[in-house]
């Protein structure tokens, strides 16, 4: 048989062509399992800040609320302070979330939102206009016969009593030494009939708690002396029990209604009992109805409205969203008990 070598070598040069474009042809990309791990979030993942803790985050937390104008200045070392835990109370208490001084992760989370409500600057001197009814009226710590352990320096502060107004103010010294730096806004109720004594007085030293008033059989919270029977004290209760407050006295409150003391909502008038020390100056004045700065005063002085149907809560019940507390007050002047009359 005739053999024909020359096929063998078409078919082998096939074969090597059919090899060099292999080697010449792109790499099909090798097939990758996708991964069985979680794509990151981007939302924050917060945890829960509370009093003595520090760090990164607590700084965070303390330039938003600052930022916000809840805070003044941020801490140096990240540190949860007593003015960062009052920043978030307000925080909480404008954003209508439970106020109770914890970054908790839901506070953080609307804190750090678009939506987060700026600080009402005129709440930081008047508190009160944030507040529910049941903190301006109802709130009692359960004690009866506390007394302060003392008081700031006097001269630390000068109160002054508007009666046209119906407003109670509170001031501290500027760097020249004059009483110019509000402290605190407080809407009350004077004597009617023009009852409460004018004039300039040294505050007297007589305290109670809480205790029946001798002349009408009714109760009232931190009774901080004037002079003699004219004392700032909390609104009036028919027993000696907050849920049984009298609601015509609130629905007057703001007006001339009293035998002559200054009444105030419950929160003001515990500020008075133990930040006012004996000897501070208080000033009663008749007021101007042309003093447009008092006036500009009382028209943001707007509390909360009594409930259509009576309120009855534990204290434990009811919130604490006021801006100071008894541990941070310092104490210069020892507590005297002083005589009723």
């Amino acid at each position: 048989m005739r053999r024909y070598p020359w096929k063998k070598l078409i078919v082998l040069l096939a074969l090597l062509s059919i090899l060099a474009g292999c080697q010449n042809a792109p790499a099909k990309e090798a097939f990758v399992q996708p991964s069985k791990e979680p794509v990151p979030s981007e939302k924050p993942q917060y945890r829960k800040l509370e009093e003595g803790m520090e760090g990164e985050a607590v700084e965070n937390l303390q330039k938003r609320l600052k930022e916000l104008g809840y805070l003044e200045c941020v801490p140096q070392g990240g540190i949860y302070d007593s003015d960062t835990f009052f920043a978030v109370k307000s925080f909480q208490n404008q954003n209508d979330l439970p106020v109770d001084g914890i970054a908790s992760i839901q506070t953080q989370e609307r804190l750090f939102s678009k939506g987060a409500a700026q600080c009402d600057p005129f709440s930081k001197l008047a508190p009160t206009v944030a507040m529910s009814f049941a903190e301006l009226v109802m709130s009692d710590d359960g004690t009866r016969n506390k007394y302060p352990e003392g008081y700031p320096a006097v001269g630390t502060y000068k109160i002054i009593v508007d009666l046209e107004h119906q407003v109670t103010m509170v001031y501290t010294k500027d760097a020249e030494g004059n009483y110019t730096v509000p402290v605190r806004y407080m809407l009350c109720s004077t004597g009617k009939n023009d009852c409460t004594p004018k004039g300039t007085f040294q505050m007297d030293s007589y305290r109670v708690r809480f205790s029946q008033f001798a002349r009408d059989k009714t109760y009232g919270q931190y009774w901080t002396q004037i002079r003699g029977a004219i004392y700032f004290h909390s609104i009036l209760y028919s027993e000696f029990d907050t849920s049984t407050y009298i609601e015509e006295v609130w629905e007057r409150f703001g007006q001339a209604d009293s035998h002559g003391c200054v009444r105030l909502t419950v929160p003001d008038a515990k500020w008075m009992y133990y930040h006012i020390a004996p000897g501070t100056e208080c000033v009663i004045r008749g007021g101007e109805p042309e003093d447009a700065e008092t006036a500009a005063i009382r028209e943001q002085l707007i509390l909360a409205e009594a409930p259509d149907q009576r309120l009855r809560l534990e204290p434990s019940e009811i919130p604490d969203t006021d801006n100071w507390s008894i541990e941070d007050i310092p104490i210069e002047v020892e507590f005297v008990q002083g005589s009723q009359y």
